[in-house]
């Protein structure tokens, strides 16, 4: 049941201003660590509104996921945009967009793990969370075929998309399993050089470096091989 403090709160709103105003106060159960606790109902609790309110605006939970997603792939895209310098290397832009993915996971991990954590179904997505959610892979896309293009390496679109694909998760992986604590344990345990422990961001970076490095050396291998035939 609503008071009648709840309703005058819920009046004191713009009806455009609902909305938005549900979505803040799920980013703030995700920022508390109670993304499981999102909710149609818990939401209108929290922003003191009517639960006929909320469904003003979302039919059902996921077509509030949905909207969550939305916000939190325009905050990664606007990092990556404040990250991500003016360079026509695209090497380098490659290696500063890896190393935005990683400061993103660092300065917000709630957001970082809410958003990889959880899926949608595709029947779901619109013209907007496809554009949102594609926009830094795209970007990716790209600069990958950039680097093709730097060293005159002929490829298809196949070539470029594993490409990319393997950047991806290779550093997706790198960055959950540092933000999991699993390889500082496994150096722990296995006695292998603390230098590997990823202790310090620095040598997340130096990793990350060293795997772009690696796959753009792969890249020019792949022209190098295919001369000698």
């Amino acid at each position: 049941m609503f008071s009648e403090e709840d309703v005058k709160t819920q009046q004191s709103y713009h009806h455009g201003n609902v909305k938005n105003a549900l979505i803040d106060a799920a980013m703030d159960l995700i920022e508390r660590n109670e993304a499981d606790a999102i909710s149609l109902r818990r939401l209108a609790k929290e922003v003191g509104v009517t639960p006929s309110a909320v469904y003003n605006h979302f039919a059902d939970r996921d077509s509030l996921m949905l909207a969550i997603k939305i916000r939190l792939y325009k905050e990664l895209n606007q990092f990556f945009d404040e990250q991500v310098s003016l360079t026509d290397d695209p090497e380098q832009a490659l290696l500063e967009v890896c190393f935005a993915y990683f400061r993103f996971s660092q300065e917000q991990p709630a957001r970082f793990m809410f958003l990889f954590s959880s899926t949608l179904p595709l029947e779901l997505s619109t013209p907007e969370f496809i554009e949102v959610s594609c926009h830094s892979l795209v970007r990716s896309r790209k600069l990958v075929y950039g680097v093709f293009e730097k060293y005159n390496i002929p490829c298809n679109e196949e070539d470029i998309v594993n490409t990319t694909v393997l950047i991806w998760s290779q550093l997706h992986g790198i960055v959950l399993l540092r933000n999991s604590g699993s390889i500082p344990a496994a150096v722990a345990y296995q006695d292998w050089p603390p230098s590997c422990g990823l202790n310090q961001d620095n040598e997340v970076e130096a990793l990350i470096r060293n795997h772009v490095k690696m796959t753009v050396d792969a890249i020019i291998s792949k022209q190098a091989i295919g001369g000698q035939h």
